[in-house]
């Protein structure tokens, strides 16, 4: 008997006794057939960069015996923003406008668009995407920010139809694996208490060692969440869903994402967490290699990288918002009334619109307490990520390196014009300031954008041809000439602010509108620097620049549901 075919025998009886619960399902795919798929395995703000830094320093062994056996490891540049939300809608959906960063303000409806709320989530999911199938359309999104049309949504944002992970198992099929895997069960709540403990090591670590120091808050919990309970139940979730020979998988890693946020890209903590990232990664390679119920095609990537950077506040003395607003307060009087602002979705969503048509007894008035403490409790943990001035006429939302800034009381959005009409000097005040790169703004023609930093402006639109001068405060973001044309792209599409204020990039790093010592969601540095890795000879690999994200959608993931010849 060859070696392969004894590995492949082991493992095939191994895996059935694991995941002996799903044996119907896996015999019904394979008799009709095994089908052409892809699994997409996302380790989300993990950079080209750092990637090769982490394999360097021998924290991703599985992912280094994989690219000896035959694939190859590239970086692409990022599109704008940078953030996963706006990656998302282009790699399942094909569409890269709507979502301008990870928080935003809809104008017309005086409406703060979050993507930390699934409420507000599932409202541009429905409509962005209403008459778009999904590339996950038939099969599974696990830890997504957005579903992709998927049938079974599990730890996704948004989905017209959530799922449990124990409700896609069933009662009966939990105790049996819980019976059959004992040594996850074990490891899950072992993990949990080693991941308390390494999150105070590493405060301590880090409050010694560095300048920059984020609050604490929330994040421990966040940190065990993403690092323990997730990693390992979205790890189980693709590993029956390969057993299975669920067509379109796609899953995001994120407890890298969330350290590198707190600690740095770089950080002992970060690099340390993609050990337990690789090791899942090798579990689920191993499964596409012996025991998938289908032909897959296996793509690892992440959608953006991290800047290492600082938190705006900590260096300033003040955030973005207060700085705006001391500015307005003490500079003018705001020349635009602020009308009320209609918050239309609750913060705890479905679960309040149900309670509301209900009778108020007891149980409104209990989830009307809860939920006001913990509010409350939970607002004085969290960092400041929008300011809402009523005065100042104006709304800023933060999105890491990335921020928005809205005249309220004009449905539409203003061209730079207008906003100085509205609030004169306050674009002087943010293209002069040492925390601010440069501001984007609309046109007076169509097409337009117009871009302010320290030295001066730019008016560029289609077809414009710069001087290599002109550009010169663009060379810290990237290459000058691919950096206007993507702002010329982003700055024309919808719901971005009047102003789209980029953090500066110096020798300090990349500021962070948020509390935060490593950043995405803007250009330069990093961030604007992900990976893919696929096999040797992959059409795609071919190509000398790769830029955005639309050849993920049609080149790369639509392509391995093609029928192999």
């Amino acid at each position: 008997m060859a070696p392969q075919s004894l590995a492949n025998r082991l493992f095939t009886f191994f895996y059935a006794v694991k995941l002996f619960p799903f044996r119907k399902e896996r015999r019904e795919r394979l008799v009709a057939g095994r089908q052409p798929g892809f699994v997409g395995l996302q380790i989300d703000g993990l950079s080209f960069p750092h990637l090769r830094q982490a394999l360097d320093r021998g924290y991703l062994p599985h992912l280094e015996r994989y690219l000896r056996r035959g694939h190859r490891l590239i970086e692409y540049r990022a599109g704008l923003p940078s953030t996963t939300p706006a990656a998302q809608a282009v790699i399942f959906y094909g569409l890269e406008e709507g979502i301008p960063a990870f928080r935003w303000f809809e104008k017309a409806a005086s409406q703060i668009i979050s993507c930390n709320d699934p409420d507000h989530v599932q409202l541009f999911r429905e409509k962005l995407f209403r008459d778009r199938e999904g590339l996950l359309a038939g099969g599974s999104s696990y830890a997504n920010m957005i579903d992709g049309g998927a049938a079974r949504s599990v730890f996704t944002v948004s989905s017209p139809h959530p799922q449990t992970l124990f409700g896609r198992i069933g009662g009966v099929r939990i105790l049996l694996l819980l019976l059959f895997n004992p040594w996850r069960t074990l490891r899950l709540f072992g993990a949990t208490l080693a991941e308390y403990w390494s999150n105070r090591q590493d405060s301590l670590w880090h409050r010694r060692k560095r300048r920059w120091r984020p609050m604490e808050g929330l994040f421990p919990f966040i940190r065990i969440f993403c690092n323990v309970i997730l990693r390992e139940l979205q790890t189980f979730g693709v590993l029956a869903d390969i057993y299975t020979g669920v067509p379109r998988i796609y899953t995001t890693y994120s407890g890298y994402d969330e350290l590198a946020h707190h600690y740095g890209p770089t950080s002992q903590a970060a690099m340390k967490n993609l050990r337990y990232i690789d090791r899942r990664i090798g579990e689920l390679i191993r499964a596409v290699d012996h025991i998938a119920a289908a032909n897959y095609t296996l793509v690892i990537l992440s959608d953006h990288g991290q800047t290492p950077g600082y938190p705006f506040q900590a260096r300033f003395g003040a955030t973005l918002g207060d700085a705006v607003s001391a500015f307005l307060r003490e500079s003018q009087a705001a020349a635009v009334s602020a009308g009320p602002l209609a918050f239309t979705r609750a913060q705890l969503g479905y679960l309040q619109d149900e309670l509301e048509t209900r009778q108020r007894g007891w149980r409104y008035r209990l989830y009307r307490a809860t939920k006001n403490y913990l509010q409350k409790k939970i607002r004085d943990l969290v960092p400041e990520t929008l300011k809402v001035d009523h005065e100042g006429g104006v709304v800023i939302t933060y999105s890491s390196t990335l921020a928005h800034l809205y005249i309220t009381g004009i449905p539409h959005r203003l061209s730079w014009r207008e906003v100085e009409q509205a609030q004169p000097l306050l674009l002087r005040f943010l293209q002069q300031h040492k925390g601010i790169g440069f501001v984007l703004a609309r046109g007076e023609a169509p097409g337009e954008v117009c871009i302010f930093h320290p030295g001066g402006r730019l008016f560029t639109q289609p077809g414009s041809i710069h001087r290599q001068e002109e550009l010169e405060f663009l060379r810290p973001y990237g290459v000058p000439d691919d950096v206007v044309e993507e702002l010329r792209r982003f700055g024309s599409g919808g719901n971005c602010g009047d102003l789209v204020i980029f953090g500066a990039l110096d020798e300090e790093g990349i500021a962070c509108f948020d509390d935060q010592v490593g950043g995405h969601g803007s250009v330069g540095g990093e961030q604007s620097r992900p990976f893919i890795i696929l096999p040797v000879g992959h059409p795609v690999l071919q190509r000398e620049k790769l830029a955005g994200y639309q050849f993920l959608y049609r080149d790369v993931f639509l392509a391995a549901l093609e029928e192999k010849a």
